[in-house]
């Protein structure tokens, strides 16, 4: 159960599984989401703004013929089951750690895991946050080797024509690549708040992550404005996520150097 405080006659717990939460603990996204089914035990769920996803692909396919909607959609579940393959590694990691993980939510822009607590100590939140990377960096790693023992084209990177391993070799390695960067609410960012953790209290090294997040924020949303609209989403949802986690720093009650606070539910990259 977590610490939060709640109005009305207390509801009786019995004992409870460690990967199973309590039924009162919210997870991000849950309201406003639709059930897709268990991985590891871990629940993964859509959120409503996810459908905009394939409708936004048969709209830009739809002149190019069936064909092209069918790859498109196709391409959209190879992506984001590369998303879920990175978060479940978030979940089972914080798992093996002592969190309870409640669940996964994916949404346009990627995959949020939630955790009701992570255990005490920078190097938790530091291994939880490398995991989801790493993992993808890995299995980029795995579709290239096999895209190049079959002869397949693999350079230069490609996502969207030629061999499915390549394509889904370098979407990966993409995936990886780029939640290592120092941005919070992003993996990297996390992994930056971890290292400065070691020796400053949880509120000053989130503040100092999330300075330098709205500083990649404001140069991602300046590269979407004349090259990539994705990049403009990206950096603004960085400057949002940044400043959330920095408000949630600020409002948690004050805790040594290397005390991460651990009795509100958390969300992973």
């Amino acid at each position: 159960m977590t610490d939060r405080s709640r109005t009305g006659p207390p509801v009786p717990v019995g004992p409870r599984h460690p990967d199973r939460p309590s039924p009162h603990t919210p997870v991000a996204g849950h309201g406003h989401s639709v059930p897709l089914g268990r991985v590891a035990r871990i629940p993964i769920r859509l959120h409503w703004s996810f459908f905009l996803l394939p409708l936004l692909v048969v709209v830009v396919d739809w002149r190019a013929g069936g064909r092209a909607v069918v790859e498109g959609l196709v391409w959209l579940v190879a992506l984001f089951a590369s998303v879920v393959v990175h978060e479940i590694a978030h979940c089972l990691v914080a798992r093996r750690r002592g969190a309870v993980v409640l669940g996964i939510v994916l949404f346009p822009l990627g995959g949020l895991s939630s955790v009701e607590s992570i255990p005490d100590g920078p190097d938790n939140e530091l291994v939880i946050a490398a995991a989801g990377p790493l993992t993808s960096l890995a299995l980029g790693a795995v579709f290239v080797l096999f895209g190049l023992a079959t002869s397949g084209h693999v350079w230069p990177p490609t996502l969207f024509v030629g061999s499915w391993l390549a394509r889904l070799g370098w979407l990966n390695l993409l995936l990886g690549a780029f939640n290592l960067l120092p941005a919070l609410p992003m993996d990297g960012g996390r992994m930056l708040r971890a290292f400065l953790a070691r020796h400053r209290t949880n509120l000053e090294a989130t503040v100092v992550a999330a300075r330098v997040a709205r500083v990649l924020g404001a140069l991602m949303m300046a590269v979407g404005l004349f090259y990539d609209f994705w990049f403009l989403l990206i950096g603004l949802f960085v400057l949002l996520g940044a400043n959330a986690e920095e408000q949630a720093a600020r409002h948690a009650p004050a805790r040594a150097p290397g005390r991460p606070d651990t009795r509100e539910p958390q969300s992973l990259g």
